[in-house]
């Protein structure tokens, strides 16, 4: 029974974080979860939570989304679904928790030090086949595949409305191409099917919060937050590994 309020308080925490900033639900919830679930069966349950948040936030930002920007988005995406299940079969439990937790303290102390240093570059579309790779490599293998695309649009001097509009659709393209390919490797289970039951009303009632919330809380302020939380994540998950 704790094991299950836990997980569903990290996603409620996680639904809120991701419609707030745009992304960030995984990365917020599955440090939390690691602690009390195997990455085999957190990982994909997550996927399908974060799909699932993910359609809220499309939904509630579909009027935005630059379609242009997702032909090359798409591809990418699939390309990195199938390395990343192939890599999945040769790493330990143990090495994709440090790995998670290295990933999650580097973009955290990048973003901090270097706030802004990203944002509005400027870059072409075409650079979205290397944010959708990078985004589903990382989905598949620690379940959160938020910051290569939260750097590509904050690069592509999108607005923040355009930017989520960006976010909500890939996250669901991308979304389904990970279940997909998980499912056919026979990863998802009744297991994970029985977490994502559980979580998945908390982390939609935290994602209408979220929305709500983006109201009166100024992007630049909520942000900062967000990186001290993942960068004390990144920590804590790395200290577990080791």
């Amino acid at each position: 029974m704790l094991e299950i309020a836990l997980f569903c308080g990290a996603w409620f925490v996680a639904g809120v974080v991701n419609n707030l900033a745009g992304f960030g639900a995984a990365m917020v919830a599955m440090p939390l979860v690691a602690f009390a679930i195997p990455l085999e069966v957190a990982v994909p349950s997550s996927t399908l939570i974060v799909l699932t948040l993910n359609l809220q936030l499309g939904w509630a930002y579909r009027r935005h989304v630059d379609w242009l920007a997702m032909r090359f988005l798409i591809p990418g995406g699939i390309a990195g679904v199938a390395v990343g299940l192939l890599i999945m079969r040769d790493v330990s439990n143990e090495e994709l928790k440090l790995a998670m937790g290295l990933l999650l303290i580097a973009y955290g102390l990048v973003s901090l030090l270097r706030p802004g240093s990203f944002q509005g570059s400027g870059v072409g579309r075409v650079w979205g086949l290397a944010a959708g790779f990078c985004s589903t490599l990382l989905g598949v293998l620690f379940g959160f595949n938020g910051p290569p695309l939260a750097v590509f649009t904050s690069m592509g001097g999108w607005s923040q409305q355009a930017a989520k509009g960006i976010l909500g659709a890939c996250f669901i393209v991308t979304g389904i191409t990970i279940v997909t390919g998980q499912t056919l490797a026979g990863v998802q289970t009744a297991r994970t099917l029985t977490y994502y039951a559980a979580g998945c009303p908390a982390v939609l009632l935290g994602g209408g919060v979220g929305i709500l919330a983006s109201r009166f809380v100024t992007q630049n302020v909520y942000r900062r937050l967000v990186l001290l939380l993942i960068l004390a994540a990144g920590v804590a998950v790395t200290y577990s590994s080791i």
